[in-house]
């Protein structure tokens, strides 16, 4: 140890080793994040969400049963489609030129994000405004790249942000942090981020798909299908035994080699008495296992809230068992419409609300907007 090392370590050793650990703890503790729900809600760990996420969106994208389940939803919640009107004359102009924009085209959208609350429970949109003029475009952001939601103390209903994962780009590490309705500035910000959920547990932040119940059942269904599939595939497979009897040196190599591949269906064989010809098959039951394959359709329906005729098992039900068997599912649709409709309303008074910060139209609160809701059939 040199002189001038003495020296400082006698004078301000205490003081560097103090600076070294924070400037430690500062680099460490930037590329740690926190993967449970937060302290005090009912969500779960983060990496548990996300592989729910993910099955979710593969379920979806492989399994016939589930496609159905988040189209059947899509087509019953939007219909012919939404409309979001008001009676104040500037209002509507507004709303009418945000949802028809080319970079918007809200009536494009309303399934697709219909269809993402089905699957992940959850919907994350960012409302980029010009200030010139104060109109507002949306773009929508998975659920999965949302990990953490940050809150008000004591208040979870009121979100302040949002963190998105890392992306993957170069540079690109720590991921970013997206404004939410609940922060003081959230009228100002170039970018803000609204969150929409369903089927939300009281004291949760994050939502949870219609998929999520039934995605083991799904599972199971689709490997119990498999499997009896390749049962009867193999019922009906089969092999030729080939006996050659007195076989001399080199004859079963030889044979071999002439019957490398097996003969056409159809083929005639002629041999002598000393080669003998044999078809063997497995020895494999089948029992009959519909009742298994009903009982996991059955768990799949009741999951998802709908009756078997709605997923192509028409013979299952006649017309007046199938009339009554679709009223609670019209009742649950009806509901999430209402949920989805409240969720454009809401959506329509943040970018009339952010084109007031920016000078358009009059000044007023957001109870005097005049809204109203069209749908289709």
């Amino acid at each position: 140890m040199s002189f001038r090392e003495m020296l400082a370590e006698r004078l301000f050793g205490d003081l560097i080793r103090r600076r070294v650990a924070q400037a430690v703890k500062a680099v460490d503790d930037r590329w740690w994040a926190q993967i449970g729900g937060g302290p005090g809600t009912q969500d779960r760990p983060w990496h548990e969400a996300r592989g729910e996420l993910d099955n979710a969106l593969e379920a979806w994208r492989t399994n016939p049963l589930a496609f159905r389940i988040v189209a059947l939803a899509s087509d019953f919640v939007i219909g012919r489609g939404i409309e979001v009107h008001s009676t104040v004359p500037w209002v509507q102009e507004l709303v009418t030129a945000f949802w028809n924009h080319p970079l918007n085209r809200l009536p494009m959208r309303l399934h697709r994000w219909c269809e993402e609350l089905t699957r992940s429970g959850e919907l994350f949109l960012v409302l980029s405004t010009n200030p010139g003029d104060g109109l507002s475009y949306v773009r929508e952001v998975p659920a999965a790249h949302i990990d953490r939601i940050e809150t008000a103390p004591g208040d979870l209903e009121r979100e302040l942000r949002y963190h998105e994962v890392a992306s993957g780009r170069e540079g690109d590490l720590e991921g970013r942090w997206w404004p939410g309705p609940g922060a003081a500035d959230a009228l100002q910000v170039p970018q803000l981020m609204l969150h929409y959920a369903i089927n939300r547990p009281v004291g949760a932040l994050r939502g949870q798909g219609d998929l999520a119940p039934i995605l083991p059942w799904l599972k199971r269904y689709k490997e119990w299908l498999e499997d009896r599939v390749r049962i009867n595939r193999y019922k009906s497979a089969f092999l030729w035994q080939v006996t050659i009897k007195s076989a001399g040196p080199g004859v079963l190599e030889r044979k071999r080699a002439q019957y490398l591949r097996p003969p056409a269906p159809g083929s005639v064989i002629v041999t002598d008495e000393l080669e003998e010809w044999k078809a063997v098959q497995p020895a494999i039951e089948a029992a009959d296992a519909s009742p298994d394959g009903r009982a996991m359709r059955l768990m799949v329906a009741a999951g998802a809230g709908i009756p078997l005729h709605f997923l192509a098992e028409g013979e299952s039900a006649n017309r007046a068992t199938a009339r009554e068997m679709g009223r609670p599912t019209y009742r649950h649709y009806a509901r999430r419409r209402q949920e989805f409709c409240e969720m454009l309303l809401d959506l329509c008074t943040w970018v009339v609300r952010r084109a007031q910060a920016r000078g358009r139209g009059e000044l007023g609160g957001e109870y005097g907007l005049g809204w109203n809701v069209r749908r289709g059939t």
